[in-house]
């Protein structure tokens, strides 16, 4: 008897099915679009958008105060008030090239549209990596439960709202992780080089990867790195070659304005006589968890170090550097390693127990937004920024047993 090997080409259905999803993924598109179009703020787009352009079609310093200005027109129609974020450009010019194909666009506002319809995916992407990465069999509901958490909930909307890189970088976090677990150095790299800014969000998450890489001897990670950054560094210095101290006295700049979210600020507000002494003491404590996590991690199996990774992307902000509500985005990718190990290890009520604590971290902020914000303003929009970290810090510590344990023994699986 012989058999017939499947035949690789397509066939028609195959051709009418991509044709329907193509269709179907253009129209979806358009719309987003279309939406985008009605949104307001935007500001972390528009200072790459008026830099870049500016750079290109003006030869302007994308460093200068012409820019920060011109963004604070777009933004605030007038120029920033005190608490107003100024949007001082610090991201590095080498980064800032992957920017220019949106300077080709006039129109700021269909700029900005199409910019966040990459958002948008990429925040979909984000979601579906995030789930991927923890090797749960989640339910199906559950797949679709976690997908509209992380496109409406409070921290992201704000970030779309923002028009913030934070979701891209968010997505290439994810990457990094997946492409480290699958040995795909060299991506890990690449990724890591398009990544190098935003600090306040991924530098310990980054250093980290490195570290770790270092320590195994993952040559092709720094390859990888290495290449794609030289590349990029050399366009840049063939473009504008004198742009690294202008672009250090604007970072400096953007340090000592006066705007966005710090440890050091909000817990002198929660403890005036000694807020000084009760933040650094803080900041200390975790900075020596985090020293202890890393130092375990390095060396240990993949499990231990996403962990890790995971604590390093929650403890950031709060780490004492200022940062921004929208930037608390990425916390999705930790989110996932806590609902998969609580439903995993709590099996007999693991559904109903997940379910409460995303509906927990989805309704609170909101909850918070919609009927606390209006009437006391400043200590409730700090306990906003606070809740999202501090809630994935503690769940993580929550599930760190489980989390970073070979799979399981009998004698846990007779627990459950």
């Amino acid at each position: 008897m012989t058999f017939q090997l499947p035949s690789k080409s397509l066939t028609p259905r195959d051709y009418q099915f991509i044709a329907l999803v193509t269709i179907l993924f253009l129209i979806v598109s358009a719309a987003l679009v279309f939406a985008n179009l009605t949104l307001t703020g935007g500001g972390d787009f528009y200072v790459h958008w008026v830099a870049s352009r500016g750079f290109l079609f003006e030869r302007i310093d994308p460093y200068s105060a012409e820019v920060p200005a011109r963004v604070q027109q777009l933004v605030y129609d007038d120029s920033a008030k005190a608490g107003d974020e100024p949007y001082i450009l610090d991201t590095p010019f080498h980064i800032l090239l992957l920017y220019f194909p949106f300077s080709l666009l006039s129109d700021p506002q269909l700029a900005r549209a199409i910019y966040t319809l990459f958002l948008e995916l990429a925040l979909f992407a984000l979601a579906l990596l995030s789930l991927r990465l923890t090797d749960w069999e989640a339910p199906r509901y559950f797949w679709v439960l976690f997908l509209l958490f992380c496109i409406f909930n409070f921290y992201a909307f704000q970030a779309i709202l923002e028009a913030s890189p934070v979701l891209l970088l968010g997505l290439i976090y994810a990457g990094i992780l997946l492409a480290l677990r699958n040995d795909q150095d060299e991506l890990a790299g690449a990724l890591m080089a398009v990544s190098l800014y935003y600090w306040e969000v991924g530098a310990p998450f980054l250093f980290l990867v490195a570290w770790r890489s270092y320590r195994e001897k993952r040559g092709r990670v720094f390859a990888g790195l290495g290449m794609l950054t030289v590349v990029l560094l050399a366009i840049s210095i063939l473009l504008y070659p004198n742009w690294f101290i202008p672009y250090l006295r604007a970072g400096m700049n953007n340090l000592r304005a006066d705007f966005g979210f710090s440890t050091h600020e909000i817990v002198g507000h929660i403890f005036p006589s000694q807020s000084g002494t009760a933040a650094w003491i803080f900041i200390g404590v975790l900075v020596i968890a985090l020293g202890y996590e890393w130092s375990t991690a390095i060396t240990a199996d993949f499990r231990r170090f996403y962990w890790a990774a995971c604590l390093s992307l929650a403890a950031a902000p709060l780490l004492g550097f200022r940062t921004e509500m929208e930037h608390l985005a990425v916390l999705v990718i930790p989110l996932a390693l806590i609902f998969a190990i609580v439903h995993d290890r709590w099996r007999r009520f693991g559904n109903s127990l997940t379910i409460l604590l995303l509906l927990a971290v989805f309704l609170v902020p909101w909850a918070i937004f919609f009927f606390a914000l209006p009437r006391y303003a400043g200590i409730t929009e700090e306990i906003l920024f606070l809740f999202f970290p501090l809630f994935t810090v503690i769940g993580l510590y929550w599930i760190r047993w489980w989390a970073i344990r070979p799979p399981r023994l009998w004698a846990d699986l007779a627990n459950r």
